[in-house]
């Protein structure tokens, strides 16, 4: 062989055409083959073997700091390494969320922990789809990118993208690889780049919600939140390269100041890292007073208000307003409507706003037709809005404030009770107003909004404007009134009144007043509750408004009974009774009927008690006041019960519970749930009791009806002394007697006493438990309570009886006997003549004792109750002897 000589050729455009046959003078030959001149006119071809293929790996370095996303993470690769994985077409993901939340860190450490499974190449590419200075990658140039990391030469990616993208497909076909497609824009950029082969798994990072490639491709979608507080202060610790320890609380309250974005987080942590000489608290400090400081949380040329920027600047400029807008909420989040009034729009307009906000994770919506903003997208928006006219930010503010004092003035309006006014005033409708037709829905809307109603007030506070302070109080007083939290009402009329004060409006303080002091007595609040109610008195008989002095003499008799004073009740209700008759009130009149009621009976007047209840019933169904009857079936079922007509006092409360239930009021509900839970007591259903007492309790903590919970902490003390358990009884009746002695109510104290002396007895503890029952009956006797006094005589005469003092015990039964019957409370009547007859046992007269054992018993058996076993304290049963 004389030589050899290299011929490389340039490929023609249309790829490379197909060689002539041997021995033809004009052969030619491409790339790296070779063509040899052996002699004359003879050509030896050469085309070398075919490279070995190396599969491509171009991710993208882990983070070393990834912190959290356990749950997502975990549903990826479940899906992924299942089993049966090998054989089915593996999802595309795409993974959402707002600016700085950690996508792309996501996706590129899933990349890496599933690299092996995937031996046919792991590819990245960012679409930049939100970068500073970019134009978002268009779908011809991702995929000459990936065609070339697949090994492509670049003279042979075909031109045009239909083609590059069938190209792509083929290659991908029957393999096993990886694809993260990060930070795209739209599914305009990503439909063309997905793979053809079932064995790939496609990762999509996006600030925008990508439903249409759901709906189209069947992607599965993660979503990322912020990071669970515990994450965040994980993140922080390791990026700052500290672990935390006595700096715990400032790491917490940093990595919530920066609102759990993992973005913000790492930026504050690497500003600390280099400087070990700080602490997290001098940083936190550093941030200055600003809540979300967003000009603290950068390094270098990185920064989170950068983040948002670039979103915030692909927005339409309607759209730009619209979010500032947003951000003058005061609340924690908003609906249509609100939005609706804010930015000055329609309806449609607005809920199409915040749909586009929502697909760009500019707002999140936690429920459905609730949104929300981020608090440092809230921060941002709120600081761009500062550039906005002040007049422009005060007119949203104002119809905004319009909208919610609208709102409730329209609910009020559904949930007053009939002969009653709503409450605060009417003003002009914004843009749009909810339907509220029924009392149902009105209370759904006011339960929906009620953070929001308490920040307007709050705001309003804040920044004075009294006359829509008063009439936002005066419209929520109802509601909160049934519903709570109570404190936020006594701070609510607290502030209303000072507002009623320093713009000289007596009717509207006296209307605070009566609310402040309603507020402060269902809190347990008395000597409070009777200041306020007592100033609203004033305030109406000055003003010469009977009507309202009608009802605000009810209410100060309530909580005059409340506190144990029930002939101290009977002024105020009798003036009351007058005035309404006066006035021809029928509404007030059965008011005042229902804590006469109450009020006779617990001045040992049973049967007038149960006839004044009667009437008022019949007033209320006459005037179809649904809320009326279900007050007045909770007293009723009260009497009935304290007369021990158990079955009846439970329809009563079925009734009751029907009622308030379809109010919507929550306050009665819980009340009677109590009161049902004592009922199912009396009649031995103790696992039933057992439910309803502890719901009832965990509904009168959260509510923050002090007085609530401490009667449910009684009640469960009765039944757990009862059936035995009585370390959980102790620490029961403990608690409501500290509960009881803060809230200053001296029934419930003695109650609680007594019953704490119970189980003293019960635990052999004679001694304590005979000085419970003396504190208890002192109490009782002060307040010219009948039942209390019978209860504690008659536990005093066991006491007594078990320690064989029969004729001292003999002598508290008998005056329990008369208080018994002077209350028409049967079952203290039964033990009374039960003692009687165990002490006559005792002195040995046989026959006294078998006659009042055997009254005992009947009594029993007529009202219904668990039968008693006729027992001292040793457990030697007495029953009466054969005639």
């Amino acid at each position: 062989m004389a030589g050899a000589c290299e011929q490389p050729r340039p490929e023609p455009a249309g790829g490379p055409e197909p060689a002539t046959a041997p021995g033809a003078r004009n052969l030619r030959a491409y790339g790296t083959d070779r063509v040899y001149q052996a002699a004359g006119n003879q050509y030896i071809y050469q085309k070398p073997p075919p490279a070995p293929a190396t599969a491509s790996n171009i991710l993208p370095r882990d983070t070393p700091a990834f912190t959290g996303r356990e749950r997502e993470l975990r549903r990826l690769l479940d899906r992924v390494t299942a089993p049966d994985a090998d054989g089915a077409p593996l999802p595309i993901y795409t993974i959402e969320g707002m600016p700085g939340v950690g996508k792309s860190a996501l996706a590129v450490h899933a990349g890496h922990v599933l690299a092996t499974r995937f031996p046919d190449g792991q590819f990245f590419i960012d679409l930049h789809g939100y970068t500073a200075g970019r134009t978002p990658v268009r779908p011809a140039e991702a995929l000459y990118a990936l065609l070339c990391a697949d090994g492509v030469a670049p003279a042979r990616v075909p031109d045009g993208v239909d083609a590059r993208a069938a190209s792509w497909r083929g290659r991908m076909a029957g393999k096993r690889a990886l694809l993260i497609l990060d930070n795209a824009a739209g599914r305009w950029q990503v439909e063309q780049l997905l793979p053809g082969g079932a064995g790939c798994l496609v990762l999509v990072t996006s600030r925008r919600r990508l439903a249409g490639l759901g709906a189209q491709q069947a992607a599965e979608t993660l979503s990322l939140g912020t990071l669970p507080p515990e994450d965040a202060t994980a993140l922080f610790s390791t990026v700052a390269g500290r672990p935390g320890g006595d700096e715990a609380d400032a790491v917490e309250e940093l990595v919530h100041r920066c609102g759990l974005l993992p973005l913000a987080i790492c930026l504050l942590a690497a500003k600390l890292r280099p400087e070990p000489g700080w602490r997290v608290a001098d940083l936190v400090r550093e941030m200055g007073p600003a809540r979300h400081p967003l000009g603290a949380m950068r390094a270098e040329d990185v920064a989170v208000d950068a983040a948002f920027d670039l979103s915030y600047r692909l927005l339409p400029l309607t759209r730009r307003r619209f979010l500032r807008r947003l951000s003058l909420h005061p609340g924690p989040d908003l609906d249509a409507y609100a939005a609706a009034a804010l930015d000055g729009t329609t309806l449609q307009r607005a809920r199409r706003q915040l749909d586009a906000l929502y697909e760009d994770h500019l707002l999140d919506q936690p429920v459905l037709g609730r949104y929300r903003l981020h608090d440092l997208i809230g921060e941002y928006a709120r600081a761009k809005a500062d550039d906005d006219p002040g007049r422009e930010r005060d007119d949203a503010v104002g119809r905004l404030l319009d909208y919610y004092q609208h709102g409730a003035h329209l609910a009020d309006r559904r949930l007053s009770r009939p002969g009653r006014p709503a409450g605060g005033a009417a003003v002009r409708p914004g843009p749009a107003v909810p339907e509220l037709p029924d009392d149902r829905m009105a209370a759904a809307w006011l339960e929906r909004e009620r953070a929001n109603l308490v920040a307007c007030a709050t705001l309003l506070h804040r920044e004075p404007e009294p006359r829509r302070l008063i009439d936002l109080a005066a419209a929520l007083a109802a509601y909160l009134r049934k519903t709570g939290p109570w404190e936020q009402a006594i701070a609510l009329h607290r502030a209303a009144a000072r507002a009623a004060l320093e713009t000289g409006d007596p009717l509207a303080e006296a209307d605070a007043r009566r609310e402040l002091g309603l507020a402060y007595g269902l809190t347990g609040r008395y000597p409070q509750a009777e200041e306020a109610l007592g100033q609203a008195l004033e305030l109406y008989l000055r003003l010469g408004r009977d009507d309202r002095r009608a009802n605000a003499l009810t209410q100060l008799a309530t909580l005059r009974r409340r506190r144990g004073e029930p002939l101290a009740a009977v002024a105020e209700l009798e003036q009351a009774l007058a005035l309404c008759q006066r006035l021809g009130d029928p509404y007030g009149h059965a008011d005042v009927l229902d804590e006469l009621g109450v009020v006779r009976h617990l001045t040992g007047d049973h049967a007038g008690a149960v006839r004044i209840l009667r009437e008022s019933l019949a007033i209320r169904e006459e005037l179809d006041d649904d809320h009326g009857q279900a007050s007045t079936l909770k007293q009723l079922g009260t009497l009935q019960q304290r007369s021990c007509e158990y079955r009846a006092a439970k329809e009563a409360y079925e009734r009751a519970l029907v009622l308030y239930r379809r109010l919507g009021d929550r306050n009665g509900q819980d009340r009677v749930l109590g009161l049902q839970g004592l009922v199912l007591i009396e009649l031995g259903e103790h696992r039933a009791a057992e439910r309803t007492l502890t719901e009832t309790l965990r509904r009168h903590r959260e509510l923050g009806y002090r007085q609530g919970e401490a009667h449910a902490l009684n009640y469960l003390g009765d039944l757990h002394s009862r059936t035995g358990e009585y370390a959980a009884a102790e620490r029961e009746l403990a608690e409501a007697l500290r509960l009881y002695r803060e809230i200053e109510d001296p029934d419930g104290e003695a109650d609680a006493l007594n019953l704490l002396g119970v189980l003293l007895r019960l635990r052999g503890e004679h001694g304590a438990a005979r000085d419970a029952c003396e504190r208890a009956l002192a109490l009782f006797r002060r307040r010219g309570l009948c039942l209390g006094q019978a209860e504690a005589l008659n536990q005093l005469g066991l006491l007594l009886l078990t320690g064989n003092e029969p004729t001292e015990a003999a002598g508290r039964y008998r005056a329990a006997l008369r208080l018994a019957r002077r209350a028409g409370n049967p079952r203290e009547e039964a033990r009374a003549l039960a003692g009687i007859g165990r002490c006559a046992q005792r002195l040995g007269n046989s026959r006294d004792a078998a006659q009042k054992l055997r009254q005992a018993r009947a009594i029993h058996e007529r009202i219904g109750a668990v039968p008693e076993a006729w027992a001292a304290s040793d457990g030697e049963v007495l029953l009466p002897e054969a005639s």
